[in-house]
């Protein structure tokens, strides 16, 4: 009976460990960490209101990657490097479907001294690859790195 017990907590730590070793991956590093089937990513889209007196927003968007305190700005921008600016989140959601992502989940959040409010919506997407993460996206910082 003790030999079973011992037998089943070590086969359940076994499992437990191989298991967290595939949350570590970095899905910037390179399509190397990626099997033949698709995985999900997600990215989060925050909306801000762009122009005074207006609903229109510009959207900033975050993959996750690491934060480069020169060229931080994730916003999303056209091919001349200006601000697209979406009518809504909805509008700025629906872009993103267009390429690939799907919703997940939303929340606001309130700056308590400005009362400005801020729109987050998680996405996802899937993927093979780390360069299908980005496709048919371009951000303010990717105007800067070229």
């Amino acid at each position: 009976m003790m030999k079973n017990v011992f037998l089943s907590a070590a086969l359940m730590l076994l499992s437990i460990s191989a298991f967290g070793q595939t949350a570590k991956e970095n899905l910037f590093s390179g399509p190397e960490d990626f099997d033949t089937y698709p995985r999900e990513v997600y990215c989060e889209i925050e909306s801000y209101t762009k122009r005074i007196l207006t609903n229109k927003v510009a959207v900033k968007v975050d993959f996750g990657q690491e934060a480069d305190f020169r060229n931080k700005d994730s916003r999303l921008v056209d091919e001349n490097g200006e601000d697209i600016i979406f009518n809504s989140i909805v509008d700025a959601a629906n872009y993103m479907a267009k390429r690939g992502w799907i919703f997940k989940q939303a929340y606001t959040i309130q700056d308590i001294d400005s009362g400005a409010v801020t729109t987050h919506w998680i996405m996802a997407k899937k993927v093979t690859c780390s360069e299908q993460i980005l496709e048919g996206l371009r951000t303010f910082r990717m105007t800067i790195e070229e």
